[in-house]
């Protein structure tokens, strides 16, 4: 059995109905979570967990998720 490590972060997005962007900063906009995303699968479960921690120091503004993934 295969575990994945995933990922996921926080992105801005325009929610003005004009579209409207003065300098980069939207008139309203909102932070949303992009969808998963594999970074790489593991044989290891303690390997993969030990990845992600590794990672989610490195990144802590970003989630990380481990599951089964078919092999």
């Amino acid at each position: 059995m295969k575990h994945g490590l995933f990922v996921r972060k926080k992105i801005e997005v325009n929610t003005d109905p004009q579209r409207r962007c003065y300098n980069g900063c939207h008139f309203s906009s909102e932070m949303v979570w992009t969808g998963w995303t594999l970074i790489c699968p593991y044989t290891e479960l303690a390997v993969a967990k030990d990845t992600m921690e590794s990672f989610q120091k490195i990144n802590p503004s970003r989630e990380y998720k481990i599951e089964e993934v078919e092999e």
